[in-house]
């Protein structure tokens, strides 16, 4: 008998609520289960899928998810206390250059909530171009966005060779190397990767593990991730999926993953009926644990139909970003969700 731990429900559980599924059988086989207060769901992928994933333990204890249905700087700031207890020293707090308007009273209230942190993020590929390519004109395009009340410090720095080092990525499935920012294993003593969650986007959705295996690589990292030619390929999603091991693997509990789910407006598609709007806020240690999370939240889709998708919808809708993070063991997509 195996136990995996899932909250079911949205706003209306009170804070803290927690509820369990207890049969691996019944979530393999994608059964509608009966639940702790006579509640019943059908199973989603989180839990349906994620046994039969190549690459998921589903015998280790699921990762814990945070979840508040509120968008706000106490929601985000509670959520950032109950991951950061194995933070030291200073903290970068990752953002997307290109997205520092997005809800940034939010990053506003976090930044000023931790001592001495700053706003961290890096170049783009080195076979792009554009005003994110190099160090100077990225930081001024950040502080265009109106970041211009804390540090920003972009961690290629001077862009010279010993600014970046290689991290080993243990069974990956294409790449066997990712490299990353020298500074941000020598400067910070914690990331918080803190992601406007967005769908759709060109990897199906944009969540933690995209700003981890694409947003915390060097400009040659993010290269070796995308391929030339730039495709929504498999090789594409593999690649990602083996650089967010890389740098999970090495940043361990320094790493902690937020995602704010504002102004959501996912397209219907097959089966789904996704919600939209301000849907909350979820964060967790384990950056798949939390994408899984928020793909649960707004697609609500039970396992025999995301199973059921052909490539192109899985590419829309995310689940092949998910599949192929399980497959090569980068994160679980069993969770346990508990609302604050």
């Amino acid at each position: 008998r195996m136990e995996c731990f899932f909250a079911a429900g949205d706003a209306e559980m009170g804070a803290g609520h927690k509820e369990k599924i207890t049969t691996a059988s019944d979530v393999m086989s994608g059964l509608r289960l009966s639940l702790s207060r006579r509640r019943t769901i059908e199973l989603g992928l989180a839990v349906g899928m994620a046994f039969s994933a190549p690459g998921v333990r589903a015998a280790e204890e699921p990762p814990e998810v945070f979840f508040s249905p509120e968008v706000s700087a106490d929601a985000l700031i509670l959520i950032y206390e109950k991951l950061s207890g194995d933070l030291s020293g200073r903290v970068g707090i990752k953002i997307h250059g290109g997205e520092a308007a997005v809800n940034l009273p939010l990053f506003r209230a976090l930044q000023a909530h931790i001592p001495e942190s700053r706003f961290v993020e890096t170049n783009w590929a080195s076979d792009f171009g554009g005003s994110r390519r190099h160090t100077a004109a990225h930081i001024a395009e950040i502080r265009s966005q109106g970041v211009d009340f804390a540090p920003v410090d972009v961690l290629d720095r001077a862009e010279r060779p010993e600014d970046y080092v290689k991290l080993p990525i243990p069974g990956g499935a294409n790449l066997k190397e990712i490299e990353v920012c020298r500074a941000m294993l020598e400067d910070y003593g914690g990331i918080v990767v803190l992601t406007n969650f967005k769908i759709p986007s060109f990897a199906g959705y944009t969540g933690a593990v995209k700003n981890i295996g694409i947003g915390l690589a060097s400009p040659d990292g993010k290269a070796a991730v995308h391929e030339p030619g730039y495709q929504r390929s498999e090789a594409f999603f593999t690649n990602l999926a083996d650089a967010v091991k890389g740098i999970k693997a090495r940043m361990g509990r320094k790493m902690i993953a937020i995602s704010i789910l504002s102004n959501i407006h996912a397209e219907p598609f097959g089966g789904a009926a996704p919600k939209t709007g301000n849907l909350g806020i979820i964060g967790s240690l384990d950056p798949v644990a939390a994408d899984q999370a928020a793909c649960d939240l707004i697609w609500q889709l039970p396992s025999h139909t995301a199973q059921r998708q052909s490539i192109d919808q899985k590419i829309d809708s995310g689940w092949l970003q998910l599949e192929k993070l399980a497959a090569v063991g980068a994160g679980s997509r069993i969770y346990h969700r508990t609302v604050v």
